[in-house]
């Protein structure tokens, strides 16, 4: 699902309860993630056919208040960086939703944490540019940053210029802000930016820094 679809089904409340309705009835089935436990009276879905988990409300008529997704990187971004023998694990992207409720956002901080080191055990996760949700964009930022202290867990950027894809570590936070300061908070529809950035817990293997293409 789209960023802004999503954006739409979930942000206005009844349209929230509706959806929420039929994804618990036909869709969803209750779960949990190792090291994470839902306070009461709330409750953790995932979706039964993919990689969709939601918070949901114990109320008669529940709402979603935390929504992620993973989604495959487009093929031809996904082959170029598999033909780095280091980076073969699985590439995945995320499409995340928090309720506007401040206290919804700050109950869920820790959990927006612990899916990503829950999937980043499984996957290697990449960025594009382009429409997300501002919920979204707060997400990658925190998950940037963290992952810059984290020893075990490399940032690498992949570029195209001219018909030619490079693939290079990025080393810290503020050589991020350097280059891709605005990367994660570009929203406009109909951006053309084939970059990527890919967090990845593999070790970086500088005998393949090269251009691939």
């Amino acid at each position: 699902m789209h960023s802004s679809q999503i954006t739409v089904l979930l942000n206005e409340d009844d349209q929230n309860r509706d959806t929420t309705h039929t994804f618990m009835t036909y869709a969803g089935e209750a779960c949990s993630i190792p090291g994470f436990f839902i306070p009461k009276p709330f409750r953790l879905f995932k979706a039964i056919h993919c990689n969709e988990y939601r918070i949901i409300s114990d109320e008669p008529r529940p709402k979603t208040l935390f929504y992620i997704k993973l989604f495959d990187l487009d093929p031809t971004k996904e082959f170029m960086l598999k033909r780095i023998s280091s980076l073969s694990k699985k590439i995945t992207q995320c499409l995340v939703w928090s309720s506007l409720v401040p206290g919804h956002r700050d109950a869920f901080h820790f959990l927006a944490t612990r899916f990503f080191e829950h999937f980043l055990d499984s996957f290697n996760i990449a960025i594009t540019p382009g429409p997300m949700t501002l919920c979204g964009a707060h997400f990658w930022e925190g998950r940037l940053l963290t992952s810059f202290t984290q020893s075990d867990v490399s940032v690498f950027s992949l570029k195209d210029t001219e018909g030619e894809s490079s693939i290079e570590e990025i080393p810290n936070w503020i050589d991020f802000q350097i280059e891709w300061s605005e990367f994660i908070y570009k929203s406009c529809e109909g951006i053309n930016d084939d970059s990527v950035i890919l967090i990845s817990k593999a070790r970086p293997d500088y005998s393949e820094r090269f251009l691939i293409g």
